[in-house]
């Protein structure tokens, strides 16, 4: 069932149940209402009667004569009629205005089930106080019921128009609602990441906006990954096939006898050293996958020292950095631990060494400091830096500079930090140089692991 059904069942449920609700009610109150009001408004009448009458002779020409054009009374605000009796002090009839059926059946209800009349009796005194008769004002209770009848049909004249407005208002609101959804769900249905559909515009300033700019939130990430993607293999098919074709012209040169005596050897030598590169990036793009997937269990934090993390990603890339000339100096004033999965983060960090020894000329100065409730590692060189617009760039998979290599360790090096729930940025050094700012935070969320959040943090030297 489609919602604006939904909406307009959902009228007609309510309107009729509170019409059920409010005439049975009503029924009963009304009528019982009617009842009381009309023993109190003959009571009242028939004391006026009795005090009319106290001055005259109880006899028929003399209650005649007295009563006059006054043989009818009107209680209830007019609605109701009353009839009279006019007893003697025993009980005898003197005056009535009832006809003999109407007064037979009065004088039988105390003997038959069900009330026919209202009925209210009041003593005649005569001036001394003693009683000479009494008065009875009566009124059959089908008038009060016909009264009662003639409320319920306006009440039902008034559910009827309650209606016709309920559902003028349900199927403008029905509208009003249905047609920005189905204008989403039209939208949904047609979407291609392909024929890059545009952004569908909602103006309904409530949560079908929210919904609508939700969802085109949602096609640019898809948009977004979508190029990521197509970006990442054609990076990847250009990688791959830069080895793949070193490794094929040198197989066939030798398979052909083009390559013979000792060129073969140097052939051979090219083959494993553009498979092993190849093996790399491979084992590179895989470990980065893994990395981006999400899953926390790739990580398994610890408490390590950053300062021993340092040195031995140093240690790791001294023998390179020998061999191209450059001194890389490690610049820290405190030892400080914190809790992170140390094998990961060292190999970040000897990635962007091994990228500074790729850019610098002389030197590269790595140091770690306390920044707010992070601890920052920074590494420096004394190279070209960086070209405007590449901060951000150089972080993309197989995106590498001119000296570059794959383009995978810096991209790996994000996706480590990231998963650290910390921040990396690059920036150029004055004069020149590139600098890559890491930031660990000290609090990670390692609760679910059942370690410690808070990091021992030794004190300065």
């Amino acid at each position: 069932m489609k919602i604006g059904s939904k909406l307009l069942l959902t009228y007609f449920i309510l309107i009729i149940s509170l019409f059920l609700i409010t005439s049975l009610s009503f029924h009963f109150i009304s009528q019982r209402y009617l009842m009381k009001e009309t023993e109190q408004q003959l009571d009242k009448e028939a004391r006026v009667m009795g005090q009319l009458l106290s001055r005259v002779a109880l006899s028929s020409q003399m209650v005649q004569e007295k009563l006059g054009n006054r043989k009818t009374l009107v209680v209830s605000k007019k609605l109701l009629s009353s009839k009279m009796i006019i007893w003697s002090e025993q009980r005898k009839i003197i005056y009535t205005d009832l006809n003999d059926i109407s007064l037979q059946q009065f004088l039988k209800e105390d003997r038959e089930s069900g009330r026919r009349f209202v009925s209210e009796t009041v003593a005649i005194t005569s001036k001394n106080g003693t009683t000479k008769g009494y008065v009875t004002l009566i009124t059959r209770v089908d008038e009060i019921k016909e009264i009662n009848r003639l409320m319920r049909k306006s009440q039902l004249v008034s559910f009827v128009i309650s209606v016709v407005i309920a559902v003028c208002l349900a199927l403008f609101f029905e509208k009003n609602l249905t047609r920005p959804i189905r204008k989403l769900a039209n939208h949904m249905k047609n979407y291609s990441l392909q024929r890059g559909s545009a952004e569908i515009l909602i103006e309904t300033k409530d949560e079908m906006e929210e919904l609508a700019d939700s969802f085109n939130a949602l096609s640019r990430k898809l948009k977004q990954y979508d190029a990521d993607q197509k970006k990442f293999f054609q990076n990847a098919s250009h990688e791959l096939k830069t080895p793949l074709m070193a490794i094929q012209g040198n197989a066939e040169g030798i398979l052909d006898g083009v390559v013979k005596g000792e060129d073969v050897g140097h052939s051979l030598q090219v083959i494993i050293a553009e498979s092993q590169r190849l093996k790399r990036i491979v084992e590179g793009i895989t470990y980065l996958a893994r990395l981006e997937s999400g899953n926390v269990e790739h990580f398994v934090f610890k408490e390590e020292s950053v300062e021993a993390m340092i040195l031995e990603a140093v240690q790791s890339v001294a023998a390179l950095a020998d061999q191209r000339e450059i001194d890389v100096v490690v610049e820290s004033k405190f030892a400080v631990s914190v809790i992170m999965d140390g094998e990961k983060m060292k190999r970040a960090l000897i990635n962007l060494l091994g990228n500074a020894v790729r850019y610098a000329e002389s030197r590269i100065v790595v140091r770690s400091f306390l920044a707010e409730q992070e601890v920052v590692i920074e590494v420096k060189d004394d190279g070209v830096g960086l070209v405007p617009g590449e901060e951000e760039k150089i972080f993309q998979r197989f995106y590498s500079g001119d000296a570059g290599g794959s383009g995978i360790g810096l991209a790996i090096v994000k996706a480590i930090i990231e998963g650290h729930k910390g921040s990396i940025r690059a920036f150029n050094e004055k004069p020149k140089g590139a600098v890559f700012q890491v930031g660990i935070p000290l609090l990670l969320p390692s609760k679910k692991r059942g370690l410690n959040p808070f990091p021992f943090i030794n004190p300065p030297y």
